[in-house]
Formats: structure tokens, sequence, C-alpha cells
């Protein structure tokens, strides 16, 4: 009996250990799941590194928006002209109460800015907006990330020069701003 109880535990001890790697598409929300075979612990060449955790919950809907109205937005752009200084990125998340997440603004390839939100609901609508400079033409990304760094949605915008006549109407932005907020309210950052 005993003979047999150390062999079994020898068997156990010799298989080779096996490692999910989930990762959820951000465009499309799918997730995959891939499964190597790893090296058993007795060998110290190749450390197994911990995989990001995933979020909990999914963005339900992400648009660039002129404003924010009744915590929904107004409509929904993709092109915005430079005669127009301010643009929200609105966000519903569902199912991610208790997590932080944050809006990251990026232009160039360079963040701009990064808002943090607590989401306290099963269901939150919140948004971040963005003072633009009207030399800052071209492709704007603004992405939600969750605590442990995932990209759990993308979108894009492309900001470029307003027609002559349009942009002598109106007057340039004259600072750079990021405000927040959540379920309505608004709050200045930096």
């Amino acid at each position: 009996m005993k003979k047999s109880a150390i062999m079994l535990a020898g068997l156990l001890l010799s298989a080779p250990l096996y490692a999910a790697d989930i990762s959820t598409d951000a465009a499309t929300g799918a997730s995959a799941t891939d499964t190597t075979a790893t090296p058993s612990a007795t060998s110290s060449s190749t450390a197994a590194t911990p995989a990001k955790a995933m979020a909990k919950g999914e963005v339900a809907r992400s648009a660039f928006t002129t404003s924010v109205d009744n915590r929904e937005p107004v409509d929904n752009i993709n092109s915005l002209e430079n005669n127009q200084t301010k643009i929200y990125y609105f966000t519903e998340l569902r199912n991610m109460q208790g997590q932080t997440v944050k809006h990251r603004w990026e232009y160039k390839g360079k963040i701009m800015a990064e808002v943090p939100f607590q989401i306290n609901g099963s269901r939150w609508r919140t948004y971040s907006s963005k003072k633009l400079d009207p030399s800052w033409n071209g492709e704007w990304k603004a992405s939600v990330v969750d605590e442990a760094g995932n990209t759990l949605s993308v979108n894009t915008f492309t900001y470029s020069k307003a027609e002559a006549s349009a942009a002598a109407a109106t007057p340039a932005a004259s600072s750079d701003s990021t405000t927040t907020g959540t379920t309505g309210s608004t709050t200045p950052t930096n």
C-alpha cells in the first residue's frame, strides 16, 4: 500500500504543469484561452511570469461626443474640426463595481491625460473631457484601461483644421485641462 502511494505521488510530481493564458480581444470583447505545457517546477531556468488579471465586467458603450446631457452622449462623432476645442469621451461600464478604471487620452503616441474613475455600481456611465489646442491636428485615441493595465476599449477621432471662414469665428483654447464626470457630475483635474 505504501509503495503504490509513493509511486502515485511520484507520477503526480513529475507530470508537466499547465498554464492557461486567458486574453480578451479589445475590439470584440471575445475571450480566448491558450493552454501550453511548461517545464516542471524543478527547472529554474524558465520561470513562469504571472498573467495580468482580467477585469470583470465589460465596456457596454464608448463614444466621442460634443456634449453629455442627462448622463448620455448627445452625438457620436469620429471627427472634429479645430474651431471646436472641447470633446468628451463617454463610457458605459457593466458589472465592474468596486474596480478603478481610467480614460487614457493619447495624441501622436504620447499620453496627454489619464483620468481615473472608481466604479460604484453594476451599470456605471462616466465621461472625461479634453480641451484641445487648435494646433493638435491628427488622430487622437482614448482608451478604457483597468487597474491591471489591460485595455478594455479603444476609440479614435480625427482633429482637423477648420475651413478658414469657420475658424475666424471661434476663439482658440487658452489652456489644456481635463475634466471628469461620473454619473453626471463634473470635477476639474490636472
